[in-house]
């Protein structure tokens, strides 16, 4: 290590006149510092589109690929509005004339000759209840004779496996009822009905007449053909049935419709302004020493400025908007034809694609650059004269789009949209080391990308100049310790002359 000497004998200001030669030396390793900067933050901006594509991706397109969203059905009771609740599901079909005959209840055991002796009773052992194990629903349940008659019904209602609510009054005595309806009796153990006196009440299962068809079920909800019929009371005598209609639930289709177009426009819009962001080259990452001499809002607005642009005019951006606005301008073929009439005379069939204009969906202006607008009243019209027409356009072939990534105009919108995504997603991931699956700004980067093998040699490069430089400044050092050292001897020589 060399001993660093201040100019006592010069004069000179050594380490000021050092960090100036060093400044010089140091401009290969600013520009590998600059260099290494500007790539991390293009690989942050390629994170911030990523995390937007798979947010995309897994919260609208998977989503709306179910087919409970496109699918939506609505089941419309009228008649008697109140016998019958209806609930459709996306595989509901048919209309339904029901009338219900019987509700379905419960079993149930009740205390019947609850006696002034058992009244006063506080524990089990005062029943005449031994310890053991008794059936209690469908549960085995330990007693204890010191047990108090809470305590066994707070271990009734406790045990999820008995399915049975204890109640328990001291002046009226005992009442387990099945938490489940139907005719099935209640399970419970003779030596407990002797002690609490208890009589059975048995259940009934539920009876409705359903488009003439005379059905039996244990609860008072079950399905017939997708639809969730809940019954909640006695259709009277020649009274009004209920008349159930299922049909496309209109409104949650076009706010699905309206949620993807929205989310579409949110991808397109980011995509768009990182394109088209503006690059200054005249503003570069900041030195150490460069910051230092800036204030907070200074350092700031100079890095913002050198931030930007870093995915101006991209390939793997560019391509993912003109994909994406293809696929929205081309249509699906769901194998309608039309006859056309040739220039000959002659007649002939062409295909004629499902269009995005037919469901209300325009591109708008040139201004918009590719931004969709939807016209609800449009899709409601269309909607009522094909009911189909949403789930067509934009399911068709959606189980395809697993299998492979090229995309054609059998398929429908999701589809194409899923394969576009997963194709940006892959360059993305490949090119800077981004996630194809997180949505999380702070992910970590593959190493194993074109990026990460380049940020990892620049390091290397760096740390070598780095090491470089610090050679080069202490042989500086030692150069000027040597003319320190050597002025001290001719100074001290000068004094001895001087001194005869």
């Amino acid at each position: 290590m060399v001993t660093r000497i201040s100019g006592f004998s010069s004069g000179l200001d050594i380490d000021a006149m050092v960090k100036k030669l060093m400044t010089a030396e140091s401009v290969p390793l600013n520009k590998l510092n600059q260099q290494k900067q500007l790539m991390e933050w293009k690989r942050e901006s390629y994170r911030e589109v990523s995390t937007k594509m798979v947010t995309f991706l897994q919260d609208k397109i998977t989503k709306l690929s179910s087919s409970t969203v496109m699918n939506a059905q609505k089941a419309t009771v009228t008649g008697n509005t109140t016998a019958v609740t209806a609930v459709a599901s996306s595989s509901a079909s048919g209309v339904f004339e029901v009338k219900v005959n019987r509700l379905a209840t419960a079993s149930s055991e009740v205390s019947g000759n609850w006696t002034a002796e058992k009244k006063s009773a506080k524990t089990l052992g005062e029943l005449n209840i031994a310890t053991g194990t008794y059936q209690i629903g469908n549960a085995q349940i330990d007693l204890n004779a010191g047990d108090t008659i809470d305590a066994f019904v707070a271990k009734v209602n406790n045990n999820k496996t008995a399915g049975v609510t204890a109640i328990y009054d001291p002046n009226n005595g005992l009442s387990l009822t099945s938490k489940t309806t139907g005719s099935t009796a209640l399970q419970i153990d003779p030596g407990i009905t002797s002690a609490f006196g208890l009589v059975s009440k048995p259940g009934q299962d539920a009876e409705a007449v359903i488009n003439g068809l005379t059905v039996t079920k244990s609860s008072n909800t079950f399905d017939i053909n997708g639809v969730a019929l809940t019954l909640n009371e006695t259709t009277p005598t020649n009274g009004t049935a209920s008349r159930i209609v299922v049909s496309k639930d209109t409104d949650k289709v076009v706010e699905a419709v309206q949620g993807f177009v929205d989310a579409y426009n949110d991808v397109l819009s980011s995509l768009n302004s990182k394109v088209s962001e503006e690059r200054y080259k005249k503003y570069a990452p900041l030195s150490t020493e460069e910051r230092a001499a800036m204030s907070d809002e200074e350092a700031k607005l100079w890095t913002d400025k050198a931030k930007s642009g870093m995915l101006k005019n991209d390939s793997i951006l560019q391509r993912t908007i003109s994909d994406m606005r293809t696929a929205m301008l081309q249509g699906v073929d769901i194998g309608r034809t039309v006859e056309v009439t040739n220039a000959d005379g002659t007649k002939s069939t062409v295909k004629k694609p499902l269009m995005l204009t037919e469901l209300g969906i325009t591109t708008g202006t040139y201004q918009t650059n590719g931004k969709l607008q939807l016209d609800t009243d449009k899709l409601k019209e269309a909607l009522e004269k094909d009911p189909d027409i949403v789930t067509n356009f934009f399911s068709t072939n959606y189980s395809s789009s697993f299998t492979d990534n090229d995309y054609k105009q059998s398929d429908g919108l999701l589809a194409k949209m899923r394969k576009i995504t997963n194709v940006s997603l892959q360059q993305m991931a490949e090119t800077a080391g981004t996630s194809q699956v997180s949505k999380d700004l702070t992910s970590t980067f593959m190493a194993n990308s074109t990026m990460g093998e380049e940020l990892t040699a620049l390091n290397r490069r760096i740390g070598e100049l780095t090491s470089k430089l610090n050679r080069i400044e202490t042989n500086y050092y030692k150069k000027f310790t040597a003319m320190e050292t050597a002025i001290n001897r001719y100074n001290s020589t000068s004094s001895a002359l001087a001194g005869f």
